[in-house]
């Protein structure tokens, strides 16, 4: 072996063993270096140290009425619409108005018939009697008065030039509260109405029969006019409510006049 081979191989061995001594001594500088902790995991703080924001709901004000039904079943209705008007005067006996511009009574002379001939309860619920001084019409038909029903007014109107008397202003007057007292009846004791609805079938046959049943046409038409005209017969013509239909007589004396009977 050449001499510089001999070199090259010596320098060789000499580098190798300065690294073996180096790795020798950084390993044992490592063992004998203290362990250092990991990093704990970083912890989330605690309420009360670090202020957060919170939703705060708006002020608002106590209802005082429940807008839906409670749980124990209670029903809060709010109305939306406006009752119409009710019948709240005990009677109209003394409503009267305006029939002195029938130039045939004054109020004071319908305040005094109905006093004298009309059985004050036949005038409860009703809320006014009034003469209005124009024709009127119903269904293209002329009529000479009428009752409303929800709001239990009478009105008594102008009347043609050949029945312009107080008898047949009387007679219409007395028809309408006819009308008045069957509501009241439909109200108070039904089992009335099913009597005279009976009353009514059975007429319409007398009147095929024979002629009789009804004091007068216009009767025919309803269970409510035929009340109405035989109401009005009872008290202005008795006679003929008698000799037309004797059991509706007795209906009208026994059921709606307390026995009272007019001659």
């Amino acid at each position: 072996m050449q001499t510089s081979q001999k070199l090259i191989l010596g320098l060789l061995a000499i580098v190798a063993v300065v690294v073996l001594v180096a790795l020798g001594v950084t390993a044992a500088l490592l063992l004998k270096a203290p362990a250092v902790p990991h990093a704990a995991a970083p912890q989330p703080l605690a309420a009360a140290a670090t202020p957060t924001a919170t939703a705060t709901p708006p002020a608002t004000s106590t209802p005082t009425t429940t807008p839906y039904p409670t749980p124990t079943g209670t029903r809060v209705v709010q109305t939306t619409v406006q009752p119409s008007p009710s019948p709240t005067r005990a009677n109209c006996g003394s409503d009267v108005i305006n029939f002195g511009a029938s130039g045939l009574l004054t109020d004071d002379d319908v305040r005094a018939y109905l006093a004298e001939a009309i059985p004050p309860a036949h005038l409860d619920y009703c809320r006014g009697i009034e003469y209005v001084p124009t024709l009127a019409k119903s269904h293209g038909s002329e009529i000479s008065g009428n009752i409303i029903p929800g709001y239990r007014e009478i009105y008594v109107y102008a009347l043609p030039p050949e029945l312009q008397n107080p008898d047949y202003l009387l007679d219409t007057l007395v028809h309408e509260i006819g009308h008045n007292v069957h509501m009241n009846i439909r109200r108070d004791n039904f089992d009335l109405d099913v009597q005279w609805a009976e009353l009514y079938r059975q007429s319409l046959d007398m009147a095929a029969q024979n002629g009789t049943g009804f004091v007068s046409l216009y009767a025919r038409s309803s269970k409510f006019e035929d009340f109405a005209e035989s109401y009005r017969a009872y008290v202005r013509d008795p006679n003929l409510l008698l000799a037309y239909n004797p059991a509706k007589y007795e209906f009208m004396r026994a059921n709606v006049f307390d026995g009272r009977e007019y001659r």
